[in-house]
């Protein structure tokens, strides 16, 4: 029986009902030994016996910055779950603990890694964050991975996403292709990220994701040598790599884009995230 000790992070409660029934029934039943507040953790955990220390209202303030304060406060991670992953369709706490201890590194054409990251709480270990880049330049990046990895980021010029847009953002060269880097006011600030985050690497464990609308992009995509590979599409395919976006379902997004970026920040409607994550596995949470 797992001994639960609850970390309120937030008043957010709207999880913590299902959260507990999922982990009584998947553990075959749960104790609940006690609960605090905020920073008080540093001082109370010590004292109390628990296997899970589960975050109530993580969703409030990102389970990223829950793993963060955690951190902070020497709290021991391995025991930290955010109680909205539990109510997270496919989780179960052997899968959660997996991915976890994967070290999985994320490349993906734009903030998708990132995006994902942060909802499931894990840490960066890819520099494609806070970026995007064409679909082409992308395929050339996952051709030659480690050469691009390995030239050095240059300051081509400042741009902008629309013509209208009230703020520009440095365009980085590497080698012969350009990182968008959006979310970066300072181009220092963007080339010392991208640096900083590239050291991080597993190359051990690495799982390569895009979208696209084009079927020609699709192929050449497929045809990369990555053991786990996820392409988001509009249209039905047969090839492994095509993860097939139903416009039926999510009728709130405005377009497809919108409805992979929806699905990264923790709208997992369509498949099983950590089936897709962990292995590369394609296991749909409804008909496709």
């Amino acid at each position: 029986m797992k001994k639960v000790l609850l970390w309120f992070v937030s008043d957010n409660t709207n999880f913590l009902k299902t959260a507990l029934e999922t982990l009584d029934r998947q553990q075959n039943g749960i104790e609940l030994v006690g609960s605090v507040t905020g920073s008080e953790i540093s001082t109370c955990s010590p004292d109390i016996d628990y296997d899970l220390l589960l975050a109530v209202g993580a969703t409030k303030i990102g389970m990223g910055k829950v793993t963060k304060i955690a951190r902070q406060l020497n709290l021991p991670e391995e025991k930290l779950l955010g109680d909205w992953i539990v109510c997270i369709p496919g989780f179960t706490l052997e899968k959660y603990r997996k991915l976890q201890r994967s070290c999985l590194s994320i490349f993906a054409r734009n903030c998708f890694g990132g995006n994902i990251s942060y909802s499931l709480g894990l840490p960066f270990r890819s520099p494609f964050v806070n970026l995007f880049t064409s679909e082409e330049d992308f395929i050339k990046f996952l051709r030659a991975p480690r050469i691009y990895i390995e030239a050095e980021p240059t300051f081509e010029k400042w741009t902008k996403l629309l013509p209208e847009a009230p703020n520009s953002y440095p365009l980085l060269s590497l080698g012969n292709i350009s990182l968008h880097m959006l979310h970066y006011p300072d181009k220092d600030e963007a080339i010392s990220k991208w640096l900083e985050r590239k050291t991080r690497i597993n190359w051990y464990n690495l799982i390569a994701v895009m979208l696209t609308e084009d079927e020609k992009i699709l192929r050449e995509f497929d045809a990369l040598p990555y053991g786990k590979k996820i392409c988001f599409v509009p249209f039905k395919s047969d090839l492994d790599s095509a993860w097939y976006i139903n416009p039926e379902f999510d009728k709130g997004a405005k377009d497809f884009k919108t409805r992979v970026d929806r699905f990264s920040f923790g709208y997992f409607i369509y498949y099983d995230v950590f089936d897709m994550l962990l292995y590369g596995k394609k296991t749909p949470l409804r008909e496709m």
